[in-house]
């Protein structure tokens, strides 16, 4: 009898561990509430345009027009990537996720230096 209890707690520490080990990939499938949120305040910062336009740069060539980068920097650094991350887990999934982690910064840098170029702020004529 002291065997089938032994057996009988072996399986069910084991089923316990091995449900500990499953349930937090799982958790990551469905994002909470609150990401949800962030994600759909980013999209409405950014035209669909753009987003198209963004899309095009990560999986082929350049191809972002110099008021969607203002857009895309407007937009902000976290909400872009908090998007990238949530295309390469979804509609950009076959792609190398290393590679369009690289352009996807490569995109923010050159866009973000863009930005400082054309800023009004930086113009000859707004320092009269």
């Amino acid at each position: 009898m002291a065997r089938f209890i032994g057996y009988q707690t072996s399986a069910i520490l084991i089923f316990v561990i091995a449900t500990m080990m499953i349930l937090p990939g799982l958790a990551t499938l469905a994002p909470s509430p609150s990401n949800f949120m962030f994600l759909q305040e980013c999209k409405s910062r950014l035209h669909a345009r753009c987003g198209k336009e963004i899309f095009i740069t990560i999986i082929k060539e350049w191809s972002i027009s110099d008021r969607c980068c203002m857009e895309f920097v407007t937009m902000g650094q976290s909400c872009h990537f908090a998007l990238v991350n949530k295309a390469l887990s979804g509609p950009l999934s076959k792609l190398n996720k290393s590679d369009a982690l690289t352009k996807s910064v490569e995109i923010w840098n050159q866009c973000f230096e863009l930005s400082q170029f054309l800023s009004p702020a930086t113009s000859p004529s707004s320092e009269e």
